[in-house]
């Protein structure tokens, strides 16, 4: 794979040709490795320049890729590990020979009870088995609670909620008024959360994204561009594990 000095340090790059694309696209992949996608062949020449020209924006999105990876939390789940839970990491403390799989919530610590087993392998199995299915139903019982509430408030009456394993989309609403959230945002703060059941309540009275949506989203949640900026800051961190 080659490589490009970039800030000092030598930088891996790939180039995917793609035929169909009419522009030249870069991105960063999360091995820090930059992509670049390009309808042609490139020549050396425009390769320092495109590294050159994006070199702002490159080191700024390689900056938060270091820090990402820097972070402890939402790293591994095992014990000692921490897991973000409700915008607040938490310390996961597994306990092997329990009767029955078990998990207690205490302030900033997860206990995590586990069955017997014989290897390693299987409480790591276990683990992640039960605590994403804590998460989920922690998830899904905030979120029926909090829409209820929000749904009142703003005059609405959602068809469904449902929970959804996504990456990168964090809620929709359906022309139906059906109501789907990413069950990860239980590791966003409350406010972060209610600003998402909002935003979704909201496409109910405006179903796109115009002034008077967000006019409506205002009313209800003055602090949204902070929530969105904290999803936009910490969405790979909630979506790295699992």
């Amino acid at each position: 794979m080659p490589t490009i000095k970039f800030n000092g340090q030598n930088l891996l790059y790939t180039i995917r040709l793609d035929r169909r694309r009419k522009a030249i696209q870069i991105r960063v992949l999360p091995t820090a490795t930059v992509e670049i996608v390009t309808p042609g062949k490139l020549t050396s020449d425009e390769i320092e320049h495109i590294f050159t020209t994006k070199k702002k924006w490159l080191t700024a999105r390689l900056d938060k890729l270091a820090s990402l990876a820097a972070n402890p939390v939402n790293q591994q789940l095992v014990s000692g590990a921490q897991i973000l839970y409700k915008g607040e990491p938490h310390t996961l403390t597994v306990v092997p020979g329990s009767s029955k799989p078990e998990i207690l919530l205490k302030p900033a610590e997860v206990v995590v009870k586990l069955p017997a087993s014989n290897t390693s392998a299987d409480y790591s199995a276990m683990t992640e088995r039960i605590v994403k299915a804590w998460l989920v139903d922690q998830a899904g019982k905030l979120f029926v609670e909090k829409t209820n509430h929000w749904a009142a408030k703003i005059g609405v009456r959602p068809a469904r909620i449902t929970l959804r394993d996504q990456k990168t989309r964090w809620g929709s609403c359906s022309s139906l008024g059906n109501i789907n959230f990413n069950w990860r945002i239980i590791m966003a703060p409350p406010r972060v959360a209610d600003y998402l059941i909002i935003h979704e309540l909201c496409h109910m009275l405006v179903p796109n994204h115009s002034a008077k949506f967000w006019e409506q989203v205002v009313r209800f949640s003055p602090e949204y561009q902070e929530c969105r900026k904290w999803l936009t800051d910490h969405g790979k961190l909630i979506s790295r594990i699992f």
